[in-house]
């Protein structure tokens, strides 16, 4: 009889990641399975995909304006932050979600990609949790998502704790408490999309398996990967900053005067519903959202805001990367994943005031400042050293083995249903 799967991918402040990593998940699961994903998933990408999305969305609040950096220190900050789940009514309302969905498809195993919700839901049921998860989603560590912040979470980001009303929900069902947040994403079993060489494992909690890494699970869409236009003469940049808004305008203008010259051809990626201002430069082809594997293929630099697919996938290509963090969880991937190897560049970095929790930036080529947004002239720089470094080009593939490996190892139905009773 084949398998019941039902993907719950993180959604708030953007999902795009998140939802592909459970695509690609999906994908490789075979004949043996029945897919489907939950309604914090991405609709348009899981359609594309032919998936069915069950359940109907909660009630979600867009924010109308996102911060040009946001200084999340852990997991729990995110969920409070993004989510507001320090309010019981919207843990309430994503748990009813999530159950409603569980109700509907009746999975033999629930997939959470970083949503607590789900996993409250799967346990509520009876039905097996497994994880897709990045390490430092798993790590208890205050500072696990910055740690080179001299400032306490709460400090940084001062909205009340996630982590009571997560559990004050859980007792409700009679579900025992957790001591971390983190603790909800230790699933019965955990896939890392890495490998070991770019992110080293976290011990998991009593009770707990440790984490199996497979390799990269990024998502195409159908069809051959889409090839952007080569220009010959020129350095090809692909430019992915994310979705969920979560790169304003006036940056995202920054980076592309930056690229806006002689010798460079552009391929942006803009997400589901690209703005026509995009279009103004000359040099610059816009995609939608187009995948992963073809733009990179094609770049000579892949400049990103470090999400974390993207930096795998790169490094999975063997591709040099300049990035420029939305959130600290990008940067210390820029930081860690890549510069910490030679393999790119980060464009800004941040540092907080321990006592008021004041964010400072260090623009790469550039003075100190408050203001998170880099200029282009700065942005410009950065470029001509990446282009510069030969090293960086021979460090990029440092991983590349190591992924390749991870990957061509990893049975992925075998991981499925050895968590099934």
């Amino acid at each position: 009889m084949k398998a019941r799967v039902l993907f719950f991918p993180w959604s708030a402040g953007g999902g795009a990641g998140y939802t592909g990593r459970g695509l690609a998940a999906a994908g490789r699961l075979g004949d043996g399975f029945v897919c489907a994903f939950g309604p914090s998933a991405v609709a348009q990408m899981v359609a594309e995909a032919g998936y069915p999305i069950v359940g109907l969305p909660g009630p979600e609040k867009r924010p109308e304006r996102v911060p040009a950096f946001l200084p999340f220190a852990n997991v729990e900050r995110v969920y409070a932050v993004a989510a507001r789940y320090y309010r019981t009514p919207v843990v309430t309302a994503h748990l009813r979600r999530d159950l409603a969905a569980i109700d509907e498809f009746r999975p033999d195993i629930v997939v959470t990609d970083m949503q607590p919700t789900a996993v409250l839901a799967a346990r509520i049921r009876g039905l097996p949790v497994l994880s897709l998860a990045d390490t430092d989603f798993l790590s208890s560590n205050p500072l696990a998502w910055m740690p080179w912040s001299a400032a306490a979470p709460s400090v940084l980001l001062p909205h009340p704790e996630a982590l009571p009303v997560l559990n004050e929900v859980a007792a409700e069902h009679g579900l025992a408490p957790v001591g971390h947040v983190s603790e909800l994403l230790w699933g019965d079993r955990v896939l890392v999309p890495s490998a070991p060489e770019v992110e080293p494992p976290v011990p998991p909690p009593a009770g707990h398996a440790e984490a199996v890494y497979v390799g990269p699970l990024y998502w195409d869409p159908p069809g051959a990967p889409y090839q952007p236009v080569r220009r010959s003469g020129t350095r090809h940049v692909y430019v992915s900053l994310g979705s969920g808004a979560m790169i304003g305008e006036r940056a995202l203008r920054e980076v592309l005067a930056a690229l806006d010259r002689p010798g460079v051809t552009v391929f942006l990626s803009a997400g589901m519903r690209p703005a026509a201002w995009m279009r103004e430069f000359g040099n610059v082809e816009v995609g939608g959202f187009t995948g992963i594997t073809g733009p990179i293929r094609w770049a000579d630099l892949v400049f990103s805001h470090g999400g974390y697919s993207t930096v795998i996938a790169a490094l999975a290509h063997g591709r040099p990367q300049l990035v420029l963090p939305s959130m600290s969880e990008q940067e210390a991937n820029g930081r860690a994943f890549l510069a910490a190897h030679g393999a790119g560049l980060v464009a800004r970095t941040s540092q907080a005031d321990p006592v008021t929790g004041a964010l400072v930036h260090q623009h790469r080529h550039g003075a100190e400042t408050t203001d998170p947004v880099t200029p282009a002239a700065a942005l410009a720089r950065t470029v001509d050293e990446a282009f510069a470094e030969e090293r960086l080009a021979h460090r990029a593939a440092y991983a590349q083995a190591a992924l390749a490996r991870e990957q061509a190892a990893a049975d992925l139905p075998e991981l499925f249903r050895s968590i099934l009773g």
